[in-house]
């Protein structure tokens, strides 16, 4: 009897031409997943892969059955959740990725919502950078992602779902505070703190500094740090200025603890919610979909 779980470790070594990192995606060993696709060969009778000097290649035969593949692990899926629907009720688990600030200010509503009317329903969240994340959900070790990157591709599908602004903060007391002219070339004698690389916060403001005619290399950078709450705390304690979302400073600012600087126009972007273009009839996958969906238009 050929199993799910022999045809998704073939689909994975195919789209990761290495064993090692389809295991890895699985969370399997290396011998497993050889072991899995050994006896698919043996069932079918044929060879699936070319294991040659240029890494692995699926043979003739084995791009038929990847196509197959991928169809029936698809259409599995959405038979799984579609069977919890005709029960009157979703269960399973939905497994949610997000980069730092939707992640930490947009998705902890969306998920109460989302579990108010499906309590049934174990929902995870993983954060991190909006690359990783985005590796996590090609991976299928996500259900769906929520990041500040819009996606172009077949595979993948990505809905606006939020907007946010850049908008620069300093400490309290600082010179800018008090500045009338948005003079950007002021930015070069004060010590900035950055995000880390691969921070989707940190390549928006790449770009608006670009769209000024300066880098980061015209910058005193003082430090770069690995979240938008621990920038905070460091434009806090003078260590520099920043570009931060609007929706983590507002709540600092409240506090009392930094300021945002209005002179300096804010700076646009958009949250997107990525999901499988194989995945988007999962009953569990839609409904999540549609929450947001419906809190991004009010």
């Amino acid at each position: 009897m050929m199993n799910l779980k022999k045809l998704e470790a073939f689909i994975m070594v195919v789209e990761k031409n290495s064993f090692s990192e389809a295991a890895a995606a699985l969370k399997s060993s290396q011998p497993s997943v050889s072991l899995k696709i050994k006896s698919l060969e043996g069932e079918i009778g044929f060879e699936l892969l070319d294991r040659g000097a240029a890494g692995i290649r699926p043979t003739p035969a084995g791009m038929l059955v990847y196509a197959a593949a991928k169809d029936i692990a698809s259409r599995w899926r959405t038979l799984e959740g579609e069977l919890g629907e005709f029960q009157g009720t979703l269960t399973g688990t939905l497994t949610i990725g997000a980069s730092t600030i939707p992640g930490t200010y947009l998705l902890p509503g969306w998920v109460k919502k989302f579990r108010s009317l499906f309590p049934k329903v174990d929902v995870k969240i993983e954060i991190g950078d909006s690359k990783k994340i985005l590796e996590k959900l090609q991976n299928h070790q996500i259900d769906a992602a929520i990041i500040g990157m819009k996606i172009e591709s077949r595979l993948l599908k990505s809905n606006p779902v939020a907007v946010d602004s850049l908008v620069l903060v300093t400490p309290e007391d600082h010179p800018l505070v008090h500045t009338a002219s948005a003079d950007f070339s002021q930015f070069q004698q004060y010590d900035f703190v950055l995000r880390e690389e691969g921070s989707g916060t940190r390549k928006m403001m790449e770009r608006y500094l670009a769209e000024k005619g300066l880098s980061f290399d015209d910058l005193k950078v003082a430090v770069s740090i690995g979240s938008t709450e621990s920038v905070i705390a460091a434009v806090e304690a003078g260590l520099g200025i920043s570009f931060i979302s609007r929706l983590a400073a507002m709540p600092a600012e409240g506090a009392g603890r930094i300021k945002i600087v209005d002179t300096f126009e804010p700076y646009e972007r958009e949250f997107y919610i990525v999901t499988h273009t194989d995945d988007e009839n999962r009953p569990i996958i839609k409904q999540f979909t549609e929450i947001v969906d419906a809190a991004s238009r009010h």
